[in-house]
């Protein structure tokens, strides 16, 4: 379940982190009158958008991260219910605690995700820039 949710959060992160960098690229190379190259967003814009994208990427999978974590926790002291599957855990989370329910625990998810991936395409998009690359 950990790589059923790791995949398309990954996808949906980065792809709406090139779409939203490309959309301010040439909307920035449209006002300045130059070439996109050099209309690259800057390191707070950059640290915007990777907030955007790692929170958006994050809320869309984030019922799977949660119905996982449940599935893994059950039995203990605090999480006694037994759950058969994947979709024994959704439909008794949806049941019991209506469709907000696969959505319990989301802030704090956020407040953890949003700086971290914010701060990892800044420093991934300056270190492009250090390097040369494109």
């Amino acid at each position: 379940m950990g790589l059923v949710g790791m995949f398309p959060y990954s996808a949906i992160d980065l792809g709406t982190f090139e779409f939203l960098k490309a959309s301010l690229t040439r909307r920035n190379a449209k006002l300045l009158g130059c070439h996109e190259d050099d209309a690259l967003p800057g390191s707070f814009a950059t640290g915007c958008i990777g907030a955007f994208s790692g929170a958006f990427g994050a809320s869309v999978v984030y019922p799977i991260n949660l119905l996982r974590t449940r599935l893994q926790a059950q039995g203990t002291v605090l999480h006694p219910t037994t759950y058969t599957s994947i979709m024994d855990v959704a439909q008794k989370t949806v049941r019991n605690e209506g469709f907000r329910g696969l959505f319990k625990g989301i802030t704090p998810n956020l407040l953890k995700v949003v700086p971290a991936v914010s701060i990892t395409y800044v420093v991934y998009e300056n270190a492009k820039k250090a390097m040369h690359l494109k």
